[in-house]
């Protein structure tokens, strides 16, 4: 018998290949009680390949190292976090159904019921299970069947069974099951590893040029953290905000107009940093400058310090970094770049970063990727851009001579050449 390791013997089989065709599942679990069983379903969440993991219920600051060590490396390749909020709809996205795995009298059995293709799964707590409010607002309740003497799973353990069919049932429904999983077992440990690389020299790209927030850095995961932490500390309740997520529903499309002005030359940093909470706050009747200065630098110190990053970040720069080399170009704020750079970990990858401030142009123009070129003494041939927005990553890559990969993992539709597009960052590797 010889012993393979995972990677080689799913080497041949290529599951992410279902989010293709499918969305990624989301979890959400409420108020669990213990760090294991939260680092265990950040774990999970990570093997299936969830959009993200959402924990209902306050973040209690002394239990995330044990989360942390729980979780492992998972820790950093999937979106989790904690909220407070009640109503599913609001952290669920559109479009979503919500699947309960639980024991009630209107339960299925799991094994019986074809599962949605784009689903969000909630499981309950150790002790209470699913409270009556969060199953009534649930599109679907399903039951495992439990054939030992002790009836009740363990949290986790049932959000694998359920996450794990859900994948069997798209995976056969896509009909990918069966002949990608003879493939793998024919293929396991034939295929000399040195034959499955592709060797540099042959390789038309040397440098890989990242964008960082929404590409790597997990920007709306950190946001929605730190609006938490400043909704509390300055008792917004109190002033009229319902939540916190609602606060960021309101203030992110406001933020997103603000930085198209910025990136236009059409408003300062200054102006920015104030501006975007002077109007949300406006928004629910609030007219205090002082209040919004106060949450811009809160918001501004903790953001970055919330380490976030979109999942598959540390696999690919792992696999990347031994066969290429790595730099970073951004439009963000030099300060607050550094800082999300050396709290994550990613910072030894890159040998270079371009931030727009030290250039005095900001993508899409194409001299900051001139720039960058120059600094990573790179070619634009010999080149390629990673990004997650059209207009700004890849047209100004493009402008600039430079092969672009459009990091989608939306799938919106968005006009536009590009070079390549995925979904994940994992895909990357198929290119690279």
């Amino acid at each position: 018998m010889t012993y393979l390791k995972s990677n080689d013997l799913f080497a041949g089989l290529n599951p992410e290949q279902l989010f293709e065709r499918v969305p990624h599942p989301m979890v959400i679990a409420d108020h669990l009680m213990t760090p294991d069983n939260i680092g265990a379903m950040i774990r999970l969440a990570d093997n299936i390949g969830a959009l993200e993991v959402c924990f209902l219920g306050k973040e209690d600051e002394h239990r995330l190292g044990k989360v942390r060590r729980a979780a492992a490396s998972s820790r950093d390749n999937i979106r989790w976090y904690f909220s407070v909020e009640t109503d599913l709809h609001k952290i669920v996205p559109k479009g979503k159904a919500i699947v309960a795995i639980e024991t009630s009298d209107n339960a299925t059995c799991i094994y019986d019921t074809p599962l949605p293709e784009d689903v969000a799964f909630i499981v309950g707590s150790e002790r209470n299970g699913l409270s009556d409010e969060l199953l009534d607002q649930c599109d679907m309740v399903v039951y495992i069947p439990v054939p030992g003497p002790t009836r009740s799973l363990n949290v986790s353990h049932a959000a694998a069974v359920a996450l794990f069919e859900w994948q069997r049932q798209m995976l056969r429904k896509c009909g990918m099951w069966n002949e990608e999983c003879r493939m793998a077992q024919s293929d396991a440990g034939l295929r000399p590893h040195s034959e499955s690389r592709i060797q540099h020299s042959e390789l038309k790209y040397k440098h890989i040029f990242f964008d960082l927030d929404r590409t790597l850095w997990d920007f709306d995961a950190a946001a929605e953290v730190a609006f938490e932490r400043i909704y509390e500390q300055y008792d917004l309740k109190s002033l009229g905000i319902p939540s916190a997520h609602e606060f960021h529903e309101v203030y992110h499309p406001l933020n997103e107009r603000l930085w198209e002005l910025y990136r236009e030359d059409k408003i300062t940093k200054d102006n920015l940093n104030r501006t975007r909470f002077v109007l949300p706050l406006e928004h629910y009747g609030i007219h205090d400058t002082d209040l919004a200065d106060h949450l811009s630098e809160d918001y501004v110190y903790w953001s970055p310090r919330i380490v976030r990053l979109v999942p598959g970040t540390m696999e690919l720069l792992d696999y990347l970094k031994p066969k290429y080399h790595l730099h970073l170009i951004t439009n963000g704020f030099q300060e607050v770049q550094h800082t999300k750079l050396s709290g994550s970990g990613i910072e030894p990858y890159f040998e270079t970063l371009t931030v727009s401030e030290e250039v005095g142009v900001k993508k899409p123009n194409p001299e900051i990727f001139h720039y960058a070129l120059r600094k990573a003494n790179a070619t634009a041939e010999e080149s390629i851009v990673i990004g997650d927005e059209m207009a700004v990553d890849i047209n100004g890559a493009r402008a600039a001579g430079i092969d672009q990969i459009f990091f989608n993992p939306s799938g919106k539709e968005e006009e536009g050449e590009r070079t390549f597009e995925v979904r994940s960052l994992l895909e990357i590797k198929k290119i690279l």
